[in-house]
């Protein structure tokens, strides 16, 4: 069943529809447009929000057949874990987890290590047979990790949620997942966050709740 609303949400929801309008989005996508706005405070953001074909749908049926969560960041993890428990009881799991404490290389980043060590460690076990939804909120080198291992030929995400914050090497990585064939949902520019993306999955989590 599911999960009710808090009346403060539901309230905030009807004055973001009645600032934004028609949107002439579907009802998961308007769902997680509304859920990005109220994350962010910004009644912009629709002109950043971009999805690939189908991508919301997918994800959902791949969410519901079990499909794993694996975010950025414990920022993230911590936001989409209650929500996650509460609908499909769907694992999250974040890359951090695999990386080092600590590195000394100018070159790399813990995230991109995370996310190259956990990615190969799911591929080895049965979980992977369903391709998890990725949740990038905060870390633009962790979705390079990930576009270079999906060119490379490994077992591709159910969905790739695109939403690093900042300046340097956002747009570029952002561009990257626009022009793939990956599953994506993507706020173009240097918008994002991982109370954003967060916010995104979380969506897809109360759609696939029924």
């Amino acid at each position: 069943m599911k999960t009710p609303e808090h009346p403060i949400f539901l309230e905030s929801i009807e004055y973001i529809r009645s600032q934004i309008g028609m949107t002439g989005l579907n009802s998961v996508q308007q769902s997680v447009l509304e859920r990005i706005i109220h994350s962010s405070g910004d009644l912009t953001m629709q002109s950043f929000l971009r999805f690939s074909s189908n991508a919301c749908e997918d994800a959902i049926t791949a969410l519901k057949k079990g499909a794993n969560i694996l975010t950025d960041t414990y920022m993230a993890k911590a936001a989409v874990s209650p929500v996650a428990q509460r609908t499909l009881n769907s694992n999250v799991k974040c890359i951090l987890e695999m990386a080092p404490k600590f590195i000394d290389s100018p070159s790399t980043t813990r995230s991109a290590i995370g996310m190259h060590q956990m990615w190969l460690d799911m591929e080895k076990k049965e979980e992977f047979l369903l391709g998890p939804v990725v949740v990038i909120g905060s870390a633009p080198s962790a979705l390079m990790t990930l576009l270079d291992l999906i060119k490379e030929g490994i077992n591709r995400p159910s969905l790739i949620i695109g939403m690093p914050v900042g300046f340097i090497g956002v747009s570029e990585c952002k561009t990257r997942l626009l022009n793939s064939d990956c599953p994506h949902i993507v706020l173009e520019g240097s918008k994002g966050g991982a109370s954003i993306a967060a916010a995104t999955v979380n969506a897809l989590l109360r759609a696939a709740d029924y």
